[in-house]
């Protein structure tokens, strides 16, 4: 059974005037590889939080050997190019290392576009075209993150939520593997819950 650990979120100070330092600082520890908690305040500290859970992530996930090309040492982080919290993504984490891979966001706009990533961000922002999206993905090695109440429910495999103004997440374990995605223990350890043959294992 795969139980989630209090070291899935992180307070922030309430002083404004040190929040931004401390941001800063927390985003460094996630990057660093450390696994403080991560709390949410305004918009642009909270999703520079998540994008630093994205690499964290990456670190954590398998993909199919013949999907990284070799002669590519990147790893596509993709979000939609309207995606109004692309600037804290791409300040977060544009260029960061991961063993001999390099992520970077990439902009897309067009759904077709979307097969050619490793990682693909929804927030809700897109869930009205969420549905059809995962849909479109069933299968694919595309490591899925997203915001949205349904978003597990639809075949996302990673879902972001904030409980107690602290961000958490949840896995949705049959998604993953069924892409052919293999997730660490270690990431699941720190999930809320995991869902595995259709069954909710929770973390409380």
């Amino acid at each position: 059974m795969y139980r989630g650990s209090s070291n899935s979120a992180l307070d922030l100070p309430s002083g404004r005037i040190c929040r931004q330092k401390f941001v800063v600082l927390w985003i460094v520890l996630l990057l660093s590889g450390l696994s403080p908690d991560a709390g949410a305040q305004t918009f642009p500290e909270e999703y520079q939080v998540k994008a630093a859970f994205l690499f964290r992530f990456a670190q954590f996930v398998d993909w199919p050997a013949n999907v990284l090309n070799t002669g590519d040492s990147s790893l596509k982080l993709c979000i939609f190019e309207d995606e109004p919290r692309r600037q804290e993504f791409q300040s977060t984490i544009e260029g960061k290392s991961i063993g001999s891979r390099v992520i970077h966001v990439r902009q897309i706009n067009q759904s077709k576009e979307i097969r050619s990533c490793n990682i693909l961000f929804l927030s809700r922002d897109e869930a009205q075209r969420q549905t059809a999206i995962l849909k479109s993905l069933r299968g694919m090695p595309v490591l899925t993150v997203g915001e949205t109440d349904n978003f597990l429910s639809d075949g996302g495999m990673i879902r972001f939520h904030l409980e107690a103004d602290k961000i958490r997440f949840d896995i949705n374990l049959d998604g993953a593997e069924s892409s052919h995605l293999k997730i660490s223990s270690r990431l699941l350890l720190l999930a809320t819950s995991v869902t595995q043959s259709s069954t909710p294992i929770s973390g409380k």
